[in-house]
């Protein structure tokens, strides 16, 4: 795609994330048709938005997601420093498009990953960690039905993020059992998703190591202090105002979100 159109559908992003809008999706001269495509505009977007960065996330982790987005392998986006919160958290829906909630595991560097050649091990990337958290990620896409409206469209869209709730993490995380660690999502006190750290590629550090990897080969790595979130271990759950949702780590602890 040429740089005149990928500067047509950035723009056509940031306007509908300043004003709070959904957009119908891409005009067909400037809708993203491969990988290639949907990050140029993440990235052009990204930039003419001019939010400060706090960190990344990998989604289609889980076979649902796959299976719904139509998409083989994983994906990265942006978190933006304003929108990651500590647990309780309390979002207005009124500030965002429809959004779903995802359970997931969250992680905080405590080195840089930085870019290099040589991919980067299992036992670099988990020696670069310095706590795991409990988290709910707030899934708000500024494309209308965009599940249907081809993965692309949904990377190009940064990934759909909205936001990241944060629970308190365990710096102590090697001592827990990611892969069968149990995840359960409660909305209004009645158990409605569960799950376990399997879904999550296989194993939530597995889908980190990816993204490290991903970010490694694309851009310039991951960098200390950020968090990064790596995929929902459970279905996800469409969300109505008034919503209190609690998700439970078994093991890690409880994260807390209510949309008023």
């Amino acid at each position: 795609m040429d740089s005149s159109l990928v500067e047509k559908a950035a723009a056509l992003l940031v306007a509908a994330r300043r004003e709070n809008k959904m957009i119908d999706g891409f005009p067909e001269d400037c809708r993203p048709r491969n990988l290639e495509d949907a990050y140029a505009i993440q990235n052009r977007f990204v930039d003419l938005l001019g939010w400060e960065v706090g960190g990344w996330f990998c989604a289609c982790t889980n076979k649902a997601i796959q299976d719904m987005l139509n998409l083989q392998e994983p994906y990265y986006a942006r978190l933006f420093n304003d929108y990651i919160l500590p647990s309780p958290a309390e979002l207005r829906a009124a500030d965002f498009p429809p959004i779903l909630l995802e359970c997931e595991f969250a992680f905080r560097l405590k080195d840089d990953l930085p870019k290099r050649q040589a991919p980067y091990t299992r036992s670099e990337v988990a020696a670069a960690v310095r706590s795991v958290h409990p988290s709910i990620e707030v899934v708000a896409g500024h494309i209308k039905d965009w599940p249907n409206k081809g993965v692309f469209s949904v990377i190009a869209d940064n990934g759909t993020d909205g936001a990241l709730v944060v629970g308190e993490g365990v710096e102590d995380w090697r001592d827990l059992d990611l892969v069968t660690m149990a995840v359960t999502l409660s909305v209004n006190g009645q158990t409605l998703r569960r799950g376990r750290g399997s879904n999550v590629l296989g194993d939530p550090m597995a889908a980190l190591v990816w993204l490290a990897n991903a970010r490694s080969r694309d851009g310039d790595g991951l960098r200390a202090g950020d968090i990064h979130n790596t995929g929902t271990a459970t279905d996800i759950y469409w969300a109505d105002r008034g919503d209190h949702a609690v998700v439970e780590f078994e093991g890690l602890g409880s994260v807390t979100l209510k949309i008023a």
